[in-house]
């Protein structure tokens, strides 16, 4: 007899939709076989079990307070609920392109809508096309399909949109996945003339890349000054942002590191 709670069951019975599969004290959530697109612990659900997920919170080291954070792709929702505790002081708008995502929020014991949280059932390449500017301190973009990054957000069109809507000191911070794109050389020519930059990481548990666009950081000053802020800011959250900071690297058009 087959197991209803079986991996194999789950994925057949979903067909083609996003679903969850609980294994132990950890649930997470598929597209299909290939992937875990989220993971959470049943026992402490705002934990932030993925290293990426912990490197991207790495904005804070750039804006350690945000009024207002735009997140683009909720999965299982682990950074939004991570937000949503320790950045009492913070308003959250989370945009996912798939309904069948967001019927999942109580699975994932996603906080329901309030005044400090929205989910939006959105496509957010046309979201942000249509924003103003100053919209949002932070930007996490997560949006991804199947496959990989969704490819209507992997375009120079949407990270300018994007970078348009932060405020004056806002940080753009996006999953690159397991690689380097030509997405990123693509951007960074754009933002030859400007005072913004790229900075990238790669955890040493993760095949992810993270990368954080901030404005005006000094390359020589960069890594102590960033360092100390990571101290300090280990003293409060559990992200482990210390050991994060010397992998950083500074993107130029060519994709180069130096």
């Amino acid at each position: 007899m087959t197991n209803p709670n079986s991996f194999e069951h789950l994925l057949q019975q979903s067909e083609g939709n996003p679903f969850v599969f609980d294994n132990d004290d950890m649930r997470t959530l598929h597209f299909d076989e290939k992937y875990i697109q989220s993971a959470m612990s049943i026992s402490a659900p705002d934990k932030l079990l993925l290293s990426y997920t912990r490197a991207m919170m790495g904005f804070l080291l750039f804006q350690a307070a945000p009024k207002h954070i735009l997140l683009v792709g909720l999965g299982g929702g682990s950074l939004v609920k991570y937000c949503y505790r320790y950045l009492p002081s913070t308003r959250i708008t989370v945009l996912e392109l798939h309904a069948e995502v967001i019927a999942l929020r109580d699975k994932f014991m996603i906080p329901a809508d309030d005044q400090r949280l929205r989910i939006i059932h959105s496509d957010a390449a046309a979201y942000m096309q249509v924003q103003q500017e100053n919209i949002a301190d932070v930007i996490m973009l997560d949006g991804f399909s199947s496959d990989g990054p969704a490819q209507e957000l992997s375009s120079s069109d949407f990270y300018a949109d994007c970078l348009r809507s932060l405020t004056p000191q806002g940080v753009l911070v996006s999953n690159l996945w397991d690689r380097p794109t030509s997405l990123v050389p693509a951007v960074a020519q754009t933002l030859l003339d400007t005072d913004w930059r790229i900075w990238w990481c790669r955890t040493d548990d993760s095949h992810n890349y993270i990368a954080f666009f901030v404005k005006g950081n000094d390359a020589s000053i960069f890594r102590p000054v960033v360092f100390n802020r990571a101290q300090k800011l280990d003293q409060r959250f559990d992200l482990r942002l210390s050991e994060l900071v010397p992998s950083f690297r500074l993107v130029n058009h060519l994709l180069k590191e130096t």
